[in-house]
């Protein structure tokens, strides 16, 4: 996205940016003078294995970067808020390992806060203390838009760009995770039709485990209702949906479910936290699983492991690139909008179904955390 007709106060941002630079080498020349020993660099480009540390999730407040001296570009005078919704969640999780690289390779300070326990009210509260620190550009993963709304708002009247996930346009933010909820339920559905039609003869019992109170949960969901219902003689079809908020809810409401339906062939999830819980519900039900298909969203490495063993966890659907890996490309987007650059809006994820047969290729892959080479040019030419 071109950044030319961007508000005026970005503009501002990146004049005091260059203000701080300059200042920062100032001190940065006076600490050489009288430093009595320092670290030497390589001169590579290379990641860097060390992580910087960050703040605390109770604080939000911003602690110094570790040094590094092989640094791909000085990013220090640049600040970003990034607001997990739990750090229980292993995909967020894997998100603050990108964070972490990019401050490693950066020295960019990013704030790394915690929703806690998918609590909305402590990401207002962390988002707040952003705003009061000036950042220079807020992510956050929302545990519900509309309790986040105004306080991004908020934000963004102070002049800071905000990125979002879920891709919710009512907020008006900056950029977007680029997720389409739909059409990675309807990757799940088109797997699980295969399913259906190859090992089922064409006639299955669905049981949907869902939330209501998601709206990314609603879309997946008909994503992959409508890919069945389209790729399978509906007639055939019998569906059973039950709601389910986390790993031990869908757990026991699998549980119950199953004791109601014991001829349930294929269980679907939203994502792969209530997917743990209902593989652990099938497992424990003694229900014969040579053909029973579950399937979830995500691709988290515990799933992966599912599937990999050939479980009855049949099929997860996950990034066509490593999580970390769209932490450490996210946060640079968001750089890049700091600094007045042209960046990615929304911010592009595609999904992919990882099954047995493709599992062993995905996992075999290596991340790749590599600085854009604009963003290295445009601050060294500042």
């Amino acid at each position: 996205m071109d950044m030319t007709g961007s508000p005026a106060v970005y503009k501002n941002r990146k004049r005091v940016f260059d203000v701080k630079k300059l200042l920062s080498l100032a001190l940065a020349a006076a600490l050489a003078v009288t430093c009595l020993s320092g670290c030497s660099g390589s001169g590579g480009t290379a990641p860097s294995t060390g992580a910087p540390q960050t703040s605390t999730p109770e604080s939000g407040a911003p602690e110094t970067p570790a040094a590094n001296s092989d640094l791909v570009v000085d990013l220090s005078d640049i600040s970003v808020g990034a607001c997990v919704m739990s750090l229980r969640h292993e995909f967020m999780a894997n998100l603050v390992v990108g964070y972490k690289e990019f401050m490693a390779q950066t020295n960019c300070n990013v704030i790394i806060t915690d929703g806690g326990n998918m609590e909305p009210e402590k990401q207002v509260t962390n988002v707040e203390n952003y705003i009061a620190q000036n950042v220079d550009g807020i992510l956050c993963q929302c545990i519900s838009v509309e309790t986040m709304k105004d306080t991004l708002k908020h934000a963004m009247d102070a002049g800071i760009p905000v990125g979002i996930y879920p891709y919710d346009t009512s907020v008006g933010a900056t950029t977007y995770f680029g997720y389409n909820e739909y059409d990675w339920g309807y990757s799940l559905g088109e797997n699980a039709a295969d399913w259906i039609n190859s090992k089922l003869d064409g006639s299955a019992k669905i049981l949907n485990v869902i939330t209501t109170l998601e709206e990314a949960a609603v879309q997946r969901s008909q994503g992959w209702q409508d890919a069945i219902k389209a790729l399978c003689d509906e007639s055939k079809l019998e569906w059973v949906t039950v709601e389910a908020t986390s790993s031990e809810d869908a757990m026991a409401t699998t549980e119950s479910a199953l004791q109601a339906n014991p001829d349930v062939d294929m269980v679907l999830v939203y994502n792969d936290e209530m997917g743990i819980g209902a593989y652990q519900a099938i497992v424990q039900s003694g229900l014969d699983t040579t053909n029973m298909y579950l399937g979830s969203c995500d691709g988290t490495d515990t799933v992966l492991d599912y599937v990999q063993e050939d479980t009855v966890y049949r099929c997860t659907v996950g990034n066509d690139r490593f999580v970390s890996e769209i932490g450490f490309y996210w946060v640079e987007n968001m750089v890049k909008i700091a600094l007045g650059m042209d960046y990615d809006d929304p911010f592009p994820i595609t999904t992919i179904a990882i099954t047995k047969d493709n599992v062993d290729d995905y996992r075999s892959r290596e991340p790749e955390y590599v600085i854009s080479q604009d963003l290295i040019d445009f601050v060294n030419n500042m």
